[in-house]
């Protein structure tokens, strides 16, 4: 396994608001599924409640924890009517990185089927192989260090060795929690205060601003 000059061995990215442009996709369908309930739910409410644990936002809202399951298939449905698209330079992010020889992970807090096909559609296996781990496939979930861990594992580095790339305070967390470089990047979700607050390593405008950073010297 090769490594950037500066000792970095593999970095491992967040899926929802760091690839993939899902933030507008992600309200449009919490608004119709909340409404199958006689829930309104604002942009208002969308900025404060916002978490990648969905299930905090239904907490947040009030839905009955009964009505959950269904709920996760109505957004699910609401979701898969139009098409995902890759947020302007993730593409060619992976490319640069895999061009120096880096191997790459996911670790997202998605549900496994959908982010797992997202990345059969946009053709991305070769770049991520086995390090995808996905919400619910661990016992624990983001913010606890485990799934990232598993991704480690799997590219077979140490936490001092990798980097994780969020755009989510609680992707900061687990990323400290596990003992890898934290490097935020604000994206789309209602979070971009929270995400400074939270103090990554590494606060960069952008995702090629970031894996410049990373591949330096």
């Amino acid at each position: 396994m090769t490594s950037a000059g500066n000792g970095l061995r593999a970095v491992l990215y967040d899926w929802d608001g760091t690839l993939v442009d899902s933030a507008e996709k992600s309200y449009r369908c919490y608004v119709r599924v909340f409404s199958e309930y006689g829930i309104p739910y604002s942009r208002e409410q969308y900025e404060r409640t916002y978490t990648p644990d969905w299930y905090q936002t239904y907490v947040a809202v009030g839905l009955p924890r009964e009505k959950w399951p269904e709920a996760d298939r109505l957004w699910t449905q609401c979701y898969e009517q139009e098409p995902s698209a890759l947020l302007p330079g993730a593409l060619e992010a992976l490319g640069r990185l895999a061009a120096h020889g880096i191997p790459q992970g996911l670790v997202s807090s998605g549900e496994s089927s959908r982010v797992r096909r997202e990345i059969r559609t946009f053709s991305l296996e070769d770049y991520f192989g086995e390090a995808v781990v996905c919400g619910g496939e661990t016992e624990r979930r983001k913010p606890d260090p485990e799934p990232l861990v598993v991704g480690l594992e799997r590219l077979g580095v140490t936490p001092d060795e990798a980097a994780y790339l969020g755009d989510s305070p609680e992707d900061v967390t687990m990323a400290k929690a596990a003992g890898v470089f934290a490097v935020g990047i604000p994206g789309g979700f209602p979070n971009r205060e929270a995400l400074v607050a939270s103090g990554p390593d590494l606060l960069a405008p952008t995702l090629d601003a970031a894996i410049d950073r990373l591949l330096r010297p």
